[in-house]
């Protein structure tokens, strides 16, 4: 209740009031209690905000639904799906939902439930005897539940995707990460563990996964251009082309001045990643997701307890990051991320694809639902979903807030301390090169995380590809990022006009050899830059000054075998 309410209830006692004032009064307070949720945007409020968001942002083209009171308020698309082009986005256009994926694995799992297939509680292994992780009684004790709700503690091993070859390669490596944190004490987000929900699905149903959640999900609801298959998007005469920057190096956040943005081609592991990300879908078809959600949809392809068990708080969120609509500890449930925002509660998720970022919240008391997702990586999606809630039901404050300033600080907060660390990196660099002859680093090296690497002399840079095997710029999470870097310092030319000769790392890839040139740091440390990520290479040497092995940031210590 408001404040001043509570001051008229201490000074007028409603038993002494006139009925004629006791009816105000109570008019008053209903009034003041709903006021929040009386208040509604209009349809042209709501687009020249969009509008002015695409501008501030940099963003080519944004597509956007939303829920009220159970039903369809708006569904409709902003923007050009191409830079350069004059093809609009629609509300049917089709874009790469990214994370916000998740909740599709968590229906899939339910719908087996459903089904008498599996149980919640079901161990794992017994659907997956082969599956491993980093310790026997965790491996043991995994259960369903807990491989959609972020406690496992695997962290998410992004850096294998442009590895491994399909999603049994890439599970089979998880035994020899690093675990993130205990199993089960506390939130830890992966995508590891929604790797695995495909994985079990396509074990338990038989099917692969896209097919499984086209007829056990998608087709009730009438999504029936939603897939997880790149092919079938692409070839559409609707669909959104990402954008990032191609062929370039960046440290830093999504909106900060750099190059000019361009489309690039869609980048997805499909057979590794599904259904963790890689759903691709429109702002038509995932309205009709929400109405599901929310209750009012006419045909439900699962039950509502098991759709209330979803939304259900299962790990706590101590932190809430720039995604998440609420801004106090809250929990992530079952594929969505669930806590209080100003006056209501929210369940929701976002995602990122390279070139694409999505958001999705609801308020299940309220029946209100919003999905939004752009072609470009931003925080614009972000600000949208948080703006809109609050114009919808916030109190004054909130509804007052700005939510582009606020994301805007964060994300120069966050280039700031990149920067800077940079910076100290740079101030402490010794100014000697490396210790050994550099036909004292070649050599063959293994781990069974990430496999075999070559470590190779060369010095005709026309002999490697130099260049990552996925073969376009972009994080292996598929985040770029937008701090345009400058090129090493490498004179790789010497006094008489030859090329000196430099190293080269290479690993094996999924779409063939990842060939990165080492750059020398100082003695026997060097750099290797995976799209806009730099790896450190650190070489050990022994008493004897041999190289016995290699250590590469993300991918763990390597023993010499050659």
């Amino acid at each position: 209740m408001y404040p001043y309410t509570k001051q008229l209830f201490r000074k007028i006692p409603l038993g002494r009031a006139c009925p004629s004032f006791a009816a105000a009064l109570l008019g008053l307070i209903t009034a003041t209690a709903s006021f929040a949720q009386t208040v509604r945007p209009t349809i042209d409020e709501i687009d020249a905000w969009v509008e002015a968001g695409l501008e501030r942002w940099d963003v080519p083209g944004l597509t956007l639904a939303i829920i009220d009171n159970g039903e369809i308020y708006l569904s409709k698309g902003y923007g050009v799906r191409e830079l350069g082009k004059s093809s609009k986005v629609d509300e049917n256009t089709l874009f790469s939902i990214g994370s916000c994926s998740k909740a599709f694995g968590a229906a899939s799992l339910a719908a087996l439930v459903e089904e008498g297939a599996l149980t919640w509680d079901d161990r794992v292994i017994d659907h997956l005897p082969w599956f491993r992780l980093h310790d026997p009684w965790t491996t043991n004790e995994i259960r369903v539940r807990d491989i959609i709700t972020h406690r496992v503690g695997t962290g998410s091993t992004q850096q294998l995707r442009p590895l491994v070859h399909n999603r049994r390669d890439y599970l089979s490596r998880l035994p020899y990460n690093t675990p993130d944190h205990q199993f089960r004490d506390r939130y830890g987000y992966t995508n590891d563990m929604l790797i695995l929900t495909g994985q079990l699905v396509e074990t338990v149903s038989g099917v692969d996964w896209d097919s499984f959640a086209r007829d056990r999900l998608w087709a009730p609801l009438g999504m029936n251009t939603t897939t997880a298959r790149m092919a079938p998007a692409n070839t559409s005469p609707n669909h959104a082309e990402p954008h990032a920057f191609r062929e370039r190096r960046y440290v830093g956040g999504y909106n900060t001045p750099g190059p000019p943005l361009e489309p690039v081609p869609w980048q997805y592991a499909e057979n590794v990643m599904v259904p963790s990300g890689g759903v691709i879908s429109s702002a038509s078809e995932m309205a009709e997701w929400m109405k599901f959600h929310l209750g009012t949809h006419p045909s439900p392809p699962l039950t509502k307890a098991s759709v209330e068990l979803m939304h259900t708080p299962h790990t706590v969120i101590q932190r809430p990051t720039s995604w998440m609509t609420f801004e106090e500890p809250g929990a992530y449930a079952m594929g969505w991320a669930t806590g209080r925002f100003d006056n209501v509660t929210t369940v929701g998720h976002a995602g990122a694809a390279l070139g694409f970022n999505c958001s999705i919240a609801m308020v299940p008391q309220k029946r209100f639902g919003i999905f939004t997702t752009a072609n470009r990586n931003s925080e614009l999606p972000y600000v949208l979903t948080k703006w809109a809630v609050t114009q919808f039901f916030g109190g004054p404050e909130a509804r007052a807030r700005d939510w582009h300033a606020e994301h805007e600080r964060n994300v120069r907060a966050t280039n700031r301390r990149a920067g800077e660390a940079e910076k100290t990196r740079t101030e402490t660099r010794l100014s000697q090169g490396p210790s050994l002859p550099l036909d004292a680093y070649v050599g063959r090296f293994q781990n069974n995380f990430a496999g075999t690497l070559e470590i190779q002399l060369t010095q005709d840079p026309t002999e490697f590809q130099l260049r990552p095997a996925e073969g376009r710029a972009g994080r292996w999470d598929a985040t770029p990022g937008v701090h345009e870097r400058e090129e090493p310092n490498m004179d790789r030319t010497s006094s008489d006009g030859r090329d000196k000769p430099f190293l080269v790392a290479q690993l094996d890839g999924r779409e063939g050899p990842i060939q990165l040139p080492l750059d020398p740091w100082h003695l026997d440390q060097f750099d290797a830059w995976y799209g806009d990520i730099r790896i450190g290479v650190s070489f050990t040497i022994n008493d004897l000054a041999k190289v016995t092995g290699v250590t590469l940031d993300y991918y763990g210590d390597f023993e010499r075998i050659r």
